[in-house]
């Protein structure tokens, strides 16, 4: 295993915790009851067109798979962690004319290892089992249908006892980036990054590993199966806001407290304070979730035009100008998100996970 530098060790590759079920359950809206318009809020369309429909029971819903191609999917946070027998269910309205498959890919990295196709019936209850390997994290389900009529409801997958299983386990290829890892001869990159958080699967450990001028950073975004990994990036092409383990990826040339920031300490503020960006977010059940970022001059003299900002109230036009500024409440290490789902520890949540904080590579006006 290569070692990082030190500026990596201390700045971190964020791993996930492992792990992410309800009681057991590993799908999220099984009943197909939360849609955001006309998409399905928790479950990704890939293709074709679904819609909600009435099933046989006036209380259970359906999704409708419209056309003669047509994929959903949700990928899951369910680890090794959890255990390795899962239990997949749902109830069918499957035509003669129509071809549906449940696809397993372990890892969500676009691999399938199991293939059931769905027999053709009338609301009858169908029922897998399946063995997963020692070790996995994340498994994104994936239905498609090709032909004609299919309706699909009461879709669940849970952990089940081992003895439910037989036969031989799932046996997904080398793990993706973002994953945990022990050795490099675990990782498809062959590259076991270690961090504080424990080692996982990336792309490089040095500058040595990159090629065409790129240097060893770390990726702003992941899947919430997967934590943050080590990667080739353009120099100072990571914005301000985001993740980062070195000066050199920076848009700003400034990494400090692992994010780019605006300032590194007060010394660069023209006599205003140097500090992170803070977001309190109020919740009904538990304690306020206070997100701590990327740091930025406050209290001081106001950032001129363009300077590096994080809100409006850094620079002295009162604007801010860039790119939405997102990060999870959901994660002890905050980190950058586009949607809820990319927030590790969302599913089956109830309330925003990936909420406004600022302004990402914000200049001001």
């Amino acid at each position: 295993m290569r070692h990082l530098p030190t500026l990596l060790l201390l700045a971190g590759v964020a791993v996930t915790s492992g792990g992410a079920t309800d009681c057991g359950q590993v799908i999220d809206d099984r009943g197909f009851d939360l849609w955001c318009g006309d998409r399905l809020c928790r479950w990704t369309l890939e293709k074709g067109q679904i819609a909600p429909v009435p099933t046989w029971h006036a209380g259970d819903h359906g999704v409708a798979m419209l056309g003669a191609d047509v994929a959903i999917s949700q990928l899951t946070e369910v680890a090794s962690t959890d255990g390795t027998c899962v239990g997949f269910d749902l109830v069918a309205d499957v035509a003669a004319d129509a071809e549906v498959h449940l696809l397993v890919d372990v890892y969500g990295d676009g691999t399938i290892e199991r293939d059931e196709r769905i027999p053709t019936s009338a609301w009858r209850p169908v029922s897998f089992r399946l063995r997963m390997p020692a070790f996995y994290q994340g498994v994104r389900f994936r239905l498609t249908k090709v032909g004609g009529h299919a309706v699909l409801a009461n879709i669940g997958a849970a952990i089940a006892d081992d003895a439910e299983c037989v036969g031989p386990a799932l046996a997904p290829g080398p793990r993706p980036d973002g994953v945990i890892c022990g050795e490099d001869a675990d990782c498809a990159s062959g590259d076991c990054v270690p961090g504080p958080l424990g080692s996982a699967c990336g792309e490089c450990t040095t500058d040595a590993d990159c090629t065409g001028g790129d240097v060893c950073g770390i990726v702003s975004y992941a899947e919430a199966s997967r934590g943050l990994w080590s990667a080739c990036v353009a120099p100072a092409s990571t914005a301000t806001g985001l993740a980062c383990v070195r000066d050199a990826q920076c848009a700003t040339g400034i990494c400090a407290g692992s994010y780019c920031s605006a300032c590194r300490d007060d010394s660069t503020c023209g006599g205003g304070s140097c500090a992170p960006i803070h977001y309190v977010v109020e919740h009904d059940d538990r304690d306020p979730t206070d997100i701590t970022g990327a740091l930025h001059c406050t209290g001081g003299p106001s950032v001129a035009s363009g300077g590096a900002c994080l809100a409006d109230a850094d620079c002295a036009s009162g604007a801010c100008v860039g790119d939405v500024l997102a990060m999870c409440t959901t994660s002890f290490f905050p980190r950058a998100c586009t949607t809820d789902m990319e927030c590790p520890g969302y599913a089956f949540g109830s309330e925003p996970a990936c909420v406004n904080v600022g302004t990402r590579g914000g200049t001001c006006q």
